[in-house]
């Protein structure tokens, strides 16, 4: 154990009551602590591996009864007594890289030390084939943190509320798991991530598809070139599809069987457009007509041909799905569409290779029960649900991603076994989080407010300890970014400015109209 000790150097001691799951210690006054820092003692053979979760300086000479003039003069000549104390959260005993449950007996008086880079790397590292680079410790940026890759059996929830750099989070697995040659699927409903296909890296270049359907809205057309279309033929639907696409309740019997009887009609011809003509030349009720209303809304997703699964499912291949710019009702059935074919596919034993499924917005493809509705949302979630207690015994493997985790169907967060944390600030998500993971503590729940931009609490399967970190830098080009609202304001003042003109009025007008 001499090479460990040689590793950290002596920063205090151990004192007072320590317990099997924390220890105190007051620290060498020459001796700068922060909180979250890593420090180990030794027992016998192993290494005790603890996390500074508080700081404690203690005075018996400039206690609280004592006053401000008093204060000043003790300190002007310097009279102090004050001891510093960490308050540390036992991780485990570390032996060989490996960390089990401590069950040391820790007195007072044993010498405690900062855990270096050497020592902490052997703990958080990860064989080649395993590991996956997802940046530093928070306050050591010279410790590198990796995930376990095979931490990702047992899915995944990245949670963080809105600008706290989810999606950044994501895209940072994304990249680490096309290295590995991952065939992965990204439901997208805000193109948050159709311009990671815009590197300068041949293997995110090669490997990375974008698939919109004709109702996407097209954000970052102008930066993204070539995409791919991702459509229905309305001819290789069938009535009950129909009728999910409609937002036609199972239970509306009578509506069901209108389509299906106009389905009958048309003789397997069932174009859109025709189908459209026959249900409106036939009398229905008025609810069946506001239903068809809004499929000659939608009409435009459909296409002359269907995608085939070949196409967005493949070895190291990373497929967007962009569902910008669609209703929910919608984006649920091509959610769904998308996914029951890749879970056909993966029970079938069609595809042999493991399947990455990242659900962006997952509150709102799984959300609680109260707030689910009929059809293609019910069967979305059913499928979703099956695929969280199911999906590792077939080769699909969930990455959840939402800003709600109170709104997310808890029964699909907590099969979630490891889960990336950044900043949650609203009480009903903090609790959320806690109800619905066994290896979130109340002691790093209390850090999640404190969390800066980018940096993340990482617990579960991925990682061999609770770990907090600064995800790195993305290799790809992130969408989705905030509106700089400064350098908008700026430009539209330059805009008001030559609007006085009155040919810039005519000029700005004819383009609004055009």
């Amino acid at each position: 154990m001499r090479g460990v000790q040689g590793s950290g150097y002596e920063i205090g001691y151990t004192v007072g009551d320590n317990r099997s799951e924390s220890f105190m210690f007051v620290v060498n006054p020459e001796i700068q602590v922060k909180k979250w820092e890593y420090v180990y003692i030794l027992a016998y053979e192993d290494l005790i591996l603890g996390r500074v979760e508080d700081l404690v300086s203690r005075s018996d000479l400039l206690n609280d009864r004592i006053d401000y003039n008093s204060v000043r003069k003790y300190s002007e000549n310097r009279m102090n007594d004050n001891v510093d104390l960490c308050v540390v959260r036992i991780i485990g005993s570390v032996k060989d890289g490996k960390i089990s449950r401590s069950r040391y007996l820790i007195r007072p008086g044993q010498p405690v030390y900062r855990a270096g880079k050497d020592v902490l790397e052997n703990i958080l590292k990860f064989d080649d084939d395993r590991s996956l680079f997802l940046g530093h410790l928070a306050d050591q940026p010279d410790v590198k943190v990796f995930a376990n890759i095979n931490g990702l059996r047992r899915h995944l929830a990245i949670i963080a509320q809105t600008g706290a750099g989810k999606s950044h989070t994501a895209g940072v697995i994304m990249e680490e798991l096309l290295k590995k040659g991952a065939s992965i699927i990204v439901l997208d409903p805000h193109a948050d991530y159709v311009l990671m296909k815009n590197s300068q890296n041949q293997i995110y270049r090669d490997s990375i598809r974008v698939f919109r359907t004709p109702m996407s809205t097209g954000r970052y057309t102008d930066k993204l070139g070539k995409v791919d279309e991702f459509t229905i033929r309305f001819q290789d639907l069938n009535y009950e599809e129909v009728c999910d696409i409609m937002g036609i309740h199972e239970n509306y019997v009578n509506q069901s069987n209108v389509v299906k009887k106009i389905m009958e009609e048309l003789h397997g011809r069932k174009d859109v457009d025709e189908f459209i003509e026959k249900s409106e030349s036939v009398d229905v009720e008025h609810r069946i007509t506001a239903r068809i209303k809004y499929l000659r809304r939608i009409r435009n997703i459909f296409g002359s041909r269907t995608t085939d699964i070949g196409e967005y499912l493949a070895p190291a291949r990373m497929s967007v799905i962009d569902l910008s710019g669609l209703d929910q009702s919608l984006a649920n059935y091509f959610a769904y569409r998308v996914i029951s074919q890749v879970y056909d596919a993966k029970t079938a034993g069609s595809f042999e290779y493991p399947v990455f499924l990242f659900i962006e917005e997952a509150h709102n493809f799984a959300p609680p029960e109260k707030n689910r509705g009929g059809g293609a949302s019910k069967m979305l979630y059913d499928l979703v649900k099956k695929i969280a207690a199911e999906g590792r015994k077939f080769g699909i493997f969930l990455a959840i991603i939402t800003q709600r985790p109170g709104k997310i169907d808890q029964d699909v967060l907590s099969q979630c076994n490891s889960q990336i944390i950044l900043r949650i600030t609203n009480p009903v998500d903090q609790k959320a989080i806690l109800e619905s993971s066994e290896n979130m503590s109340a002691s790093l729940m209390e850090d999640l407010p404190s969390l800066d931009i980018g940096e993340a609490i990482i617990i579960g399967e991925i990682v061999k300890m609770p770990t907090i970190a600064k995800i790195r830098q993305r290799e790809t080009e992130e969408g989705g970014v905030d509106v700089d609202i400064t350098e908008l304001l700026k430009k539209a003042r330059e805009e008001a400015e030559k609007m006085r003109d009155p040919s810039a009025i005519k000029d700005r007008t004819r383009k609004l109209l055009e």
